[in-house]
């Protein structure tokens, strides 16, 4: 089958690169011509809904460019959702397949995210993961991995979760665990946020030890924290989108093994 890559950062050369072994594989370029059978869209998908994400181009690229090298048959994989992607395939008859949905590429995403954080906080001081203690918010997939990864490299753990059942799971996997509103930071060591809202206040930060790191693992608009952080001398690391920029290899091949799944279903 002839796919076609259009924008995205270096996951997208390399899920293109392990593609090509069962597929004629293109970038778009300039020379670019005819039709074909997919177009993959990259991971994130849309900066501000109407433009492909695509850093690496000279040019904006809007999502009408699709129907320049789509037919009818034409399956259309892109990395999220946006309500004007979906309007133009449902308008054209292309069928739309938001790959970023898969649970198993959240999953290897989020075990790529937990070992791309252990590998910034453990190079963040002259400490060590080691006897250190570590305090994780939430209890998805990102803060399970990285909680037995913390742990497997000597870090005492604690979960900080809302509900009650996220917490119940965190002690049966050998941690503790508090609510939200019971975060005591003073003895922390490692602060890392998976939770998508401003939970941490100045009084929190006051509190650490200067030689406390908290790493921002969600993705915000802004980054509250980040002030609040440095005003107390507290070390802040954004790491938003971690296995793109730490791990593109392994990320892009995660995304081309659920596209070729894919293709294969079809």
């Amino acid at each position: 089958m002839k796919i076609l890559f259009i924008g995205g950062d270096k996951r997208m050369d390399h899920a293109a690169e392990k593609l090509s072994a069962e597929h004629e594989v293109e970038r778009f370029g300039k020379e670019t011509r005819g039709l074909f059978g997919a177009i993959v869209l990259p991971l994130p998908l849309t900066k501000n809904g109407r433009e492909i994400l695509a850093p690496l181009s000279d040019s904006p690229l809007e999502f009408g460019i699709v129907t320049r090298f789509a037919d009818e048959n034409t399956v259309i994989f892109a990395g999220g959702e946006c309500p004007a992607l979906t309007e133009l395939c449902g308008k054209n008859g292309y069928t739309l397949v938001n790959y970023f949905a898969e649970e198993a590429l959240t999953l290897k995403n989020a075990a790529l995210t937990a070992e791309a954080a252990c590998a910034l906080l453990s190079q963040s001081t002259d400490g060590a993961l080691l006897g250190s203690r570590s305090l994780i918010t939430g209890y998805g997939r990102i803060s399970r991995m990285l909680a037995y990864r913390l742990a497997a490299n000597g870090s005492s753990v604690t979960i900080a979760a809302r509900r009650a059942e996220q917490r119940t799971s965190a002690e049966l996997d050998g941690f503790s665990a508090v609510g939200i509103s019971d975060i005591v930071p003073e003895d922390v060591d490692f602060i890392a946020n998976t939770v998508p809202h401003a939970l941490f206040t100045a009084e929190h930060f006051s509190t650490m030890k200067n030689s406390a790191v908290f790493i921002e693992l969600a993705t915000l608009p802004e980054q509250p924290a980040k002030p609040l952080a440095e005003s107390c001398g507290i070390q802040y690391i954004c790491a938003s989108g971690l296995p793109g920029k730490h791990s593109p290899k392994a990320a892009g091949e995660a995304i081309a093994e659920i596209i070729s799944a894919r293709l294969t279903e079809k």
